[in-house]
């Protein structure tokens, strides 16, 4: 299974990737949402970890732009702000769980991309 990581803080996602790769994924990674969709057209991943607030194309963006391609690839958003109404947001734009930073324990994001690939949308 491939994992595309699309994180603006390069160390956190070094972090992830590294995490995920040691649970036995293939991992992708982008910077930003408009670098997540050309990987995601080459890499075609089994499901997408991205944040929201990114520079040139933020996750809301992507996750439209993905759920534009009816693809029904699964996404988890990773999101560090401290609005309350942002993970609403997010699972009402497709999100399948939003995950708040800092994120304490990888299983539990590792345990949400299981739950996500087992589940059909």
């Amino acid at each position: 299974m491939t994992v595309l990581v699309i994180e603006d803080d390069a160390s956190f996602r070094r972090t992830l990737t590294a995490f995920l790769e040691d649970s036995g994924y293939q991992v992708a990674e982008a910077a930003n949402g408009q670098e997540g969709l050309d990987c995601f057209e080459r890499q075609k991943p089994d499901i997408v970890v991205t944040d929201l607030r990114m520079p040139v194309m933020d996750g809301f963006e992507f996750m439209a732009r993905l759920n534009s391609t009816g693809c029904g690839t699964p996404v988890i958003v990773l999101t560090g702000t401290g609005d309350p109404q942002t993970p609403a947001a997010a699972l009402d734009r497709g999100a399948r769980q939003c995950i708040l930073k800092p994120v304490a324990d990888l299983c539990a994001l590792e345990r949400a991309i299981e739950r996500a690939l087992a589940s059909p949308r």
